[in-house]
């Protein structure tokens, strides 16, 4: 075989590779696209209360709504007007309330969003000073009973009033951080 033939056949083989990759390329291209997956509700319920429990049995938390959607795969759960009360550790005293418009909780159940207005308010039956902080979109990590917003905040007790732009919320600790715009009042009580 002379090198012109087998520079033909060279070129024909390099022809024929090519013009089979465009052929699975145009085929490929006329498929249908997958469907999208449905990001319908796997789960719906209605007046929905979970109460979760230490280790000894000891009420935690309580969590309602009056509806709660599963969503599929890891797309976590939707909330409407979620309420979540937190309890000292006797289980028998509530320390914390927080209220929201919406919630959404991670599909690893570790975060929940609190959307929308979000109130949250201590009670001095907590044997603490009472406040309510009021604010918007809040991530709470409960395991560390953790919150944090970068919404404008409010936290009123009853000394004082104090205004600012993000926080920061120990909410076992006591402990609030105001991250910026800080500006308030406080009258100490009369003796």
């Amino acid at each position: 075989m002379t090198a012109r033939g087998i520079l033909s056949l060279t070129g024909l083989a390099v022809l024929a590779s090519l013009s089979y990759g465009l052929l699975r390329w145009v085929e490929s291209s006329l498929r249908e696209p997958a469907p999208a997956e449905s990001q319908a509700p796997v789960l719906t319920i209605e007046r929905f209360r979970a109460v979760r429990l230490n280790i000894a049995g000891v009420r935690e938390y309580v969590m309602e709504a009056p509806r709660l959607w599963q969503l599929p795969g890891q797309g976590g759960i939707r909330i409407e007007q979620p309420v979540l009360d937190w309890y000292q550790p006797n289980g028998q005293t509530r320390e914390w309330r927080l209220r929201a418009e919406q919630g959404w909780i991670a599909a690893d159940y570790q975060i929940l969003r609190l959307d929308g207005e979000v109130i949250m308010h201590r009670t001095a039956d907590s044997g603490k000073p009472p406040v309510t902080v009021t604010t918007r979109d809040v991530w709470v990590r409960r395991a560390e009973r953790y919150a944090e917003t970068a919404a404008p905040v409010r936290a009123v007790t009853p000394g004082g009033e104090l205004n600012a732009v993000g926080a920061r919320a120990w909410l076992d600790q006591e402990r609030l951080e105001l991250l910026s715009e800080v500006r308030g009042s406080y009258e100490p009580p009369q003796r």
